[in-house]
């Protein structure tokens, strides 16, 4: 039974209404604009025409050879030859000039080494089919990371200006409050402590903003559009299915670095092939066609037109034991590529499984961060009732009050963490596309 990979539950009955720059937007203009991707895609096509190189070599051939030779040669009068009937005809001309052209057509009749060629260059065309897959699969990645590391600083951001906010507000009670007399000055100096504290992860926040957004135009281009945000109604789910076991067994199926190494073994194999093939003979079918004269025409001249047709044979018996050593070599190669399946089976199960904890863990660690941040948020507005009345003291009240802003952050940190975990997730499957992109898109909302 075919498994279906689900991790939010009525995505596509959600309405997306979404203006500005969404993600998916921002990956088809990253598959527009970076110049990486583009250089992969021609890579992809040049590795396509290997395959009309590598089928030519067991097609005809034909070939148009013309010349015009012209030859002196001293004679010789004590040593002419007579035959009679021919005493006055010119047999050997001291000088003569030789026109000559042909067509020759070559049909390969058994080549194995060309045959074997072939093959191996259709493995190599599915090599770089699953090569340009990863490229696509780690430009979404990397694409969806940029996007949400925008959000993830404008988010962090926005809350170090509201802490920025309360605690200046804080301060500014404070010192009326010292000009009154009623509060001591390392109240006031604690506040400040805090409020200097905020402004300057505010300040650092912004900072990181441009940097996160600098590293989205290096991808996608310049963009001048605000980005559509996460919907506060976003359903985090575990993923299914929920067997850790289930999705080792499609990595090992559809991991593209496992599958990838697979290739490169059929290709170290297919290379082993050629060189063994080249100690076969190869056979030629050829034909000829052409024209010849000689001026000054002579006895032993053949003017006029000629053809021949024939069967060629090329057996390159022995080469100094280069043909030994190049199957030793490929042999290597062999022997080389089974060791890289075996790390590479490894590193996907490596992958899959710390993919897979980090989304449970996360799906979990949501629940008990927006508990935390509203438990937090709570403690801080009753600490700041209490000390109206006399039973805080203010450096309760700050403390109530950067707790409830950390656990926010904190939660703002483990929404983004959780949707870059469900990709790379996908990803160690070698199940992600721009379908899942599309999916997340409807949880995006113009802000």
């Amino acid at each position: 039974m075919k498994k279906q990979l689900l991790f939010v539950a009525g995505l596509m009955i959600a309405a997306p209404c979404s203006y500005g720059l969404d993600l998916v937007t921002a990956y088809q203009l990253a598959q527009k604009n970076d110049p990486t991707w583009q250089a992969n895609q021609l890579q992809y096509q040049v590795d396509q025409l290997n395959l009309g190189l590598a089928q030519g070599n067991l097609l005809p051939t034909v070939s148009v050879n013309a010349n015009i030779i012209r030859k002196n040669q001293a004679t010789n009068k004590n040593q002419a030859i007579n035959i009679p009937g021919l005493e006055n005809s010119n047999l050997v001309p001291s000088s003569s000039t030789q026109r000559q052209a042909s067509v020759t057509a070559r049909q390969p009749l058994f080549r194995w080494d060309a045959w074997q060629a072939l093959k191996q260059v259709k493995t190599s065309l599915s090599l770089s089919e699953i090569n340009l897959r990863l490229q696509q699969q780690q430009q979404i990645l990397n694409t969806a990371q940029a996007y949400f590391n925008v959000l993830r600083q404008q988010s962090l951001t926005q809350a170090y200006v509201e802490e920025e906010k309360a605690l200046l507000e804080q301060l500014n009670m404070m010192q009326a409050k010292l000009r009154q007399g009623l509060v001591a000055r390392s109240d006031v100096s604690e506040a400040d402590a805090q409020y200097q504290n905020a402004r300057a992860n505010r300040i650092a926040g912004q900072v990181q903003v441009l940097l996160a957004q600098e590293q989205l135009e290096q991808m996608i281009g310049p963009y001048r559009e605000n980005l559509a945000v996460l919907r506060a109604d976003f359903d985090y789910q575990k993923p299914y299915p929920d067997n850790i076991q289930a999705w080792q067994d499609l990595a090992q199926s559809h991991n593209l670095s496992l599958q990838q190494a697979r290739l490169q073994q059929q290709y170290a194999q297919d290379a082993k092939r050629v060189e063994q093939a080249a100690r076969l003979p190869q056979v030629e079918a050829v034909a000829s066609y052409g024209y010849n004269q000689q001026r000054p025409s002579s006895a032993i001249a053949n003017d006029g037109q000629f053809d021949q047709v024939g069967v060629e044979v090329n057996w390159n018996a022995f080469n100094g034991g280069r043909t030994k050593i190049n199957i030793e070599k490929a042999q290597l190669s062999i022997e080389k590529a089974m060791a890289e399946v075996d790390a590479a089976s490894r590193q996907a199960n490596t992958e899959v499984r710390k993919a897979y904890m980090q989304v449970e863990t996360d799906q979990a660690k949501l629940k008990a961060r927006l508990a935390a941040m509203q438990s937090a948020q709570h403690v801080s507005l009753a600490s700041q009732a209490q000390y109206r009345e006399g039973l805080k003291n203010m450096v309760d009240v700050l403390l109530a009050q950067r707790n409830a802003f950390a656990a926010k952050q904190d939660y703002l940190n483990s929404q983004y963490d959780y949707l870059i975990n469900v990709l790379n997730l996908k990803a160690a499957v070698g199940q992600l596309n721009e379908q899942d992109l599309m999916e997340l898109n409807t949880w995006l909302i113009q802000k």
